[in-house]
């Protein structure tokens, strides 16, 4: 035990951020930009830290660096700690978006990029310009855990449930529509999920979102079939929808930005229910001043457009 209490106070929390920074850029290079040192500065922190620690951290692999399982299981407390600390000090300073250089990381579908993003960065150029905004691919099922151990910030999906000491709050309401093509024949503006079941669809599901828009239409209707055709990216949808007999169901607000670039029409559905886009956090960083700002710019960004 006392053996421990020595060991903690051997070591520099700087090198402990070094770590950190070095594992999440997965090089040294990027991680002495980060950082604001040189390559050898970075080089000799993780020496002394391997060095205290009794552990090699870091094996060279090809152009990057990769984590030993040493490194693996220390990753998640080490951040989780450091986030802690930066917490409780920072309730103790002012938060001045201005100035600030803090890196918020956000992890959304790409549904959530086009209806924050667009609208978001313009915002920061102006009014924050040092703040960094990254968006992180996690698969939404296990969104909940890399908030839980701080590799997140912000979620930024449709409607999921929440884990204890996990904040929900809703945000945006997005109907579903049809999106037909020029070789479709003529349809009604409303429709019913009963006048389209029988239509040939495209669909689309990607690594990071198994959110299925055409599933969440019919999940209920005894004559649903799997679509025809399944693909990576909702742009692939639309451009296939344009140029063949297929149709798809897709988020109002999507319809809406590439009808505009596309020759699709976009028809009502109109016994379905529009779905609830919200915002989620760790309940320990609802009063963070940087995060509650960068909540409160997210709401009113979902209230002007609405």
């Amino acid at each position: 035990m006392c053996q421990s209490v020595m060991n903690i106070r051997n070591i520099d929390l700087n090198l402990l951020h070094v770590f950190v920074t070095v594992y999440d850029c997965k090089s040294i290079t990027l991680a002495a930009k980060q950082l604001h040192l040189s390559q050898p500065a970075v080089s000799n922190a993780i020496t002394r830290l391997n060095s205290t620690l009794n552990m090699t951290l870091f094996v060279k692999n090809s152009r990057f660096i990769a984590p030993t399982r040493q490194a693996d299981a220390l990753y998640v407390d080490v951040k989780c700690c450091l986030q802690k600390i930066a917490f409780t000090l920072s309730q103790q300073s002012h938060f001045d978006p201005a100035t600030s250089e803090r890196t918020f990381r956000i992890a959304t579908s790409n549904y959530g990029e086009i209806a924050l993003f667009t609208k978001l960065v313009s915002h920061l150029e102006r009014y924050a310009p040092r703040i960094k905004i990254i968006r992180e691919f996690f698969e939404i099922d296990n969104f909940s855990q890399y908030l839980q151990n701080g590799q997140l910030d912000l979620g930024l999906f449709f409607d999921r449930p929440v884990e204890k000491g996990i904040h929900k709050e809703f945000l945006f309401s997005d109907s579903l529509v049809l999106i037909t093509g020029p070789q479709q024949p003529p349809l009604p503006d409303n429709l019913t999920t009963n006048d389209i079941i029988k239509f040939d669809f495209i669909s689309f599901k990607n690594e990071c979102n198994n959110f299925d828009f055409l599933f969440s239409v019919f999940n209920n209707h005894p004559d649903y079939h799997a679509p025809r055709f399944t693909v990576a990216t909702m742009w692939s949808v639309f451009f296939i929808v344009s140029t063949t007999t297929l149709v798809a169901v897709s988020p109002l607000l999507y319809a809406k930005t590439l009808e505009k670039h596309l020759p699709i029409k976009v028809h009502t559905l109109t016994d379905v229910s529009p779905m609830k886009l919200n915002l989620y956090w760790r309940d320990i960083e609802t009063q963070d001043p940087g995060h509650k700002w960068l909540r409160e710019l997210i709401k009113n960004t979902f209230i002007n457009n609405s």
